[in-house]
């Protein structure tokens, strides 16, 4: 999967997009800010050039960023000045802060290099989850992404309320999730179109 990098148009963010692209051998793609919002799940990471945040008030470009969706979006080039409420909220939406505006290339480089390969890691992590869920989970997960109570889940699939809710367990054991709406994005990004 590509990774992607999203940066304001203009000489700064070409040059540390060729900078990265140059250094790190992975399969790059570059876009502006709002652009490719809608089809994230299709990255296997999204690098975000925070320089052009620092143009903005210091938490209202930053908290914009809470409308990216992706397991793993990482920051570089933000300013060090970011207030710690700020911080947390945006680490609960899976944003990582990685190298602030003042490391140099190389620590930028060996961040990037670092984080990326725990991502890939991850990545095929994720797959062999999906590929340990039996058809009739993959079933369940799928008709878990239209937020329809067990009942009508198990009325669909000619099953009892108990066995949906003991499928439910072991989906969520398998694919390392929390609940319904983190096991609804993770089918949302893992599961063939077709199944949702």
């Amino acid at each position: 999967m590509p990774i992607l990098f999203l940066s304001n148009s203009g000489l700064h963010g070409d040059l540390l997009y060729s900078l990265i692209s140059e250094s790190l051998p992975f399969n790059w793609e570059k876009s502006e800010f709002g652009k490719q919002r809608h089809c994230l799940h299709l990255y296997e990471a999204v690098v975000v050039d925070c320089f052009s945040l620092a143009d903005e008030s210091t938490t209202g470009g930053y908290t914009a960023l809470k409308k990216l969706s992706h397991p793993k979006i990482l920051l570089i080039n933000f300013s060090p000045n970011i207030p710690l409420q700020t911080k947390s909220v945006l680490a609960e939406h899976n944003i990582h802060f990685l190298c602030s505006n003042r490391a140099s290339q190389k620590e930028l480089i060996s961040q990037l290099r670092q984080s990326i390969q725990i991502s890939a890691e991850g990545s095929s992590q994720d797959l062999k989850n999906r590929l340990l869920l039996t058809r009739r989970e993959q079933e369940i997960l799928a008709q878990l992404t239209t937020g329809e109570p067990n009942s009508s889940i198990a009325s669909k699939l000619h099953l009892s309320e108990h066995t949906v809710k003991n499928h439910m367990y072991n989906i969520f054991r398998k694919i390392g999730v929390k609940n319904r709406v983190q096991a609804s994005n993770w089918a949302k990004l893992y599961l063939q179109p077709e199944q949702i």
